[in-house]
C-alpha cells in the first residue's frame, strides 16, 4: 500500500515538473526563467511536504517517538498523559465502533506491527489481540493487559444466573446449525469476568502504574520524565474518584438498568446498584422472558431512565422504556466523540452527569 501511494505521488510530481519543458506564454508575453525557477521550487515544496504527510499516514511514528498502539481511547489517552511528547499513540479501534464486535481490518494489524507498546483490555474484550500478538511476535515489544491481576466481576445484573438457568431449563436440545451460532458467539463471551476496568477511576490508577513501568522499560533515560508524569496523573485520576464519589452520594436512586454490563465497577465502587443488564453478552439478543424481567425491575425501583450506549443500538433499550414509563439517556464507556473526544477525564464526568441527572 505504501508502495503504490508513493508511486502515485511520485508520478504526479513528475507531470507538475514536465510543464516547465515547454515555453509558456500569458497574454501573448512569454514567461521569464526566473518566474519559472520560482514557481518550479514552489511546487518541489509542495510535493515534499506531500509525500511527507503520505508517511505519516502511513502510521510510523516520528524519529525519537515510542510507537505505542492502544485498542480503545480511554487507553490511549492513559498512554499520552504519561507519555507525553515521547510517545506517538494510535487507536486501534476508531470512535464509535463497539470493542466486542470489532474485527481488526489489514491497517490495524500494520500499524500494530509497528509498535513498541501494546496496550489492550483483556479478559475476552478483543478476542482477536491474542492472534494479532501472535502474529506481531512479542521481540522488541512491551504489552500492558489492563486486566492483569484484577480480580474481575463474574455477574452481570441480578436476575442473570437465575435467567440462565431457566432458559437452560425450558430451552430443547438445538440442532446443528444452532450449537455452530452458539459456538460462535461463546468466541465473544468474557469467560474470565466482565472486562469494563477502565470505568472505574481507582483501578484506572493501577493501569497506569503499569503503563509507565513498560515506557520506563523501553525508554530507561528519560524514567525521571515518565514518574513525574505519572505522580500527576495519578493525583488526577485520585481528584476524580474522590469527586465522584461526593456526587454520588447524593444520588436519590442507587439502582439502575443499562445496555450492556458496561458500568459495573463504577456501581461496585460507588455503591451503585445494576438491577437490569439487556445485552448480558455481546450480539446476544435478549429474550422476552429477560426484557420483562427488566421492565419488572425498572417498575419495583422507581427508576426513569434507561441507560443505552452511543456504539450499540438502542432499539431495545427504547422498547423496554416504553413499556415501563422511562426514557433513554445515554451513556459512553469508551469515547471519542464530542463534547468529551479523547479525554479519559471528560468523559467520566460527562457519564456521571447524565448518571446524575438520571438517579438525583
Amino acid at each position: 500500500m505504501p508502495g503504490n501511494k508513493l508511486r502515485k505521488a511520485t508520478e504526479l510530481l513528475k507531470r507538475q515538473f514536465s510543464v516547465f519543458r515547454f515555453p509558456f506564454s500569458v497574454w501573448g508575453k512569454a514567461i521569464s526563467p526566473t518566474f519559472l525557477r520560482i514557481i518550479s521550487r514552489s511546487l518541489l515544496f509542495s510535493g515534499l511536504c506531500w509525500l511527507l504527510l503520505l508517511g505519516i499516514a502511513w502510521g510510523g511514528a516520528p524519529a525519537g517517538k515510542i510507537p505505542v498502539v492502544a485498542s480503545i481511547v480511554p487507553l490511549a489517552d492513559f498512554c499520552r498523559q504519561l507519555g507525553g511528547e515521547r510517545v506517538e499513540v494510535q487507536v486501534l479501534i476508531p470512535p464509535g465502533a463497539s470493542p466486542h464486535v470489532f474485527e481488526p481490518p489489514p491497517s490495524v494489524v500494520a500499524r500494530a506491527g509497528k509498535a513498541r507498546l501494546f496496550v489492550y483490555i483483556g479478559g475476552g474484550m478483543e478476542p482477536w489481540a491474542a492472534k494479532l500478538l501472535k502474529s506481531r511476535g512479542t521481540e522488541n515489544l512491551e504489552v500492558v493487559e489492563a486486566v492483569q491481576g484484577i480480580p474481575l466481576i463474574k455477574e452481570a445484573g441480578e436476575s442473570h444466573h437465575q435467567e440462565a438457568a431457566e432458559e437452560k431449563h425450558h430451552h430443547h436440545k438445538p440442532d446443528a446449525g444452532a450449537e455452530k451460532a452458539h459456538d460462535d458467539h461463546e468466541g465473544h463471551n468474557h469467560e474470565a469476568g466482565n472486562p469494563h476496568v477502565w470505568l472505574d477511576p481507582v483501578l484506572a490508577q493501577d493501569i497506569c502504574r503499569r503503563i509507565t513501568a513498560a515506557l520506563i522499560l523501553l525508554d530507561p533515560g528519560h524514567s525521571q520524565d515518565y514518574e513525574a508524569r505519572r505522580d500527576r496523573y495519578l493525583q488526577e485520576l485520585a481528584d476524580l474518584h474522590q469527586e465522584m464519589e461526593k456526587r454520588v452520594s447524593s444520588f436519590r436512586l442507587r439502582e439502575f438498568v443499562c445496555f450492556h454490563p458496561a458500568f459495573s465497577y463504577l456501581a461496585r465502587r460507588y455503591g451503585l446498584k445494576e438491577v437490569g443488564v439487556i445485552e448480558l453478552s455481546p450480539g446476544r439478543e435478549p429474550t422476552p422472558r429477560h426484557l420483562q424481567k427488566i421492565v419488572r425491575a425498572i417498575k419495583k425501583y422507581g427508576i426513569k431512565v434507561v441507560f443505552a450506549e452511543p456504539q450499540l443500538n438502542p432499539r431495545v433499550a427504547e422498547v423496554i422504556a416504553r413499556e415501563a414509563g422511562a426514557k433513554v439517556l445515554f451513556i459512553d464507556p469508551v469515547g471519542g466523540r464530542p463534547p468529551y473526544g479523547e479525554d479519559y477525564l471528560k468523559l467520566m464526568r460527562y457519564n456521571l452527569s447524565i448518571m446524575e441527572e438520571a438517579m438525583k
